[in-house]
Order: structure tokens, then sequence, then C-alpha cells
């Protein structure tokens, strides 16, 4: 674990934040990011800046209607990515009971 977030703080940093980012990692497109969470792309942005102050870091530089990953970003991404398809593949493969 990096030591810029805290242990403690873990259990503070925002899952649906986590998602969002994913998502927008996915796409660079916070219209597209909405759709697919069903929510408005100002939410999606609320979402994200929130994620950003829990972190103490920028994912995502904005400049304009372009975006582009952080360093940060760049790393968060593909283990988030990796991540969300572990739990789907778990839930996936639940028996009912």
């Amino acid at each position: 674990m990096n030591e810029w977030v805290p242990k403690k703080s873990i259990a503070a940093i925002p899952l649906n934040g986590l998602r969002t980012f994913e998502v927008v990692a996915r796409y660079m497109s916070l219209k597209k990011a909405a759709e697919e969470l069903n929510v408005t792309p100002s939410a999606v942005s609320h979402r994200l800046r929130v994620l950003e102050r829990v972190l103490g870091c920028s994912l995502i530089r904005r400049q304009g209607a372009e975006m582009q990953l952080t360093e940060n970003g760049r790393m968060l991404a593909p283990a988030l990515s990796d991540g969300f398809e572990t739990i789907v593949d778990a839930v996936g493969n639940l028996q009912p009971s």
C-alpha cells in the first residue's frame, strides 16, 4: 500500500468514486460514463472531485472538453479495472441457495 494514503483512511475512500473513475478512464468522457452509471455528468464530475480530495491527488487533468489521466490516474485505472472484473467474475460464480 502506498504511504500517501494512510491505512485509516482506506475505509473513507468512496467505492462509487472508484467505480466512477474506472468508467471515466475507460471512456475518457463524462457523458459516456454518466450514461453507463445512470447518473448525470455533473454527478460524475462531483464523484471524481470527492475521490481526488479523499486520495489527495489528481487523477484526471481537464483541459476544456479534453481529459487526460495523470500519472496517478494511469496507475490506478488498470488496477481498478482488474479489481472490478474480479468482483464481477466472483459474483457470476455464486451458486443459488
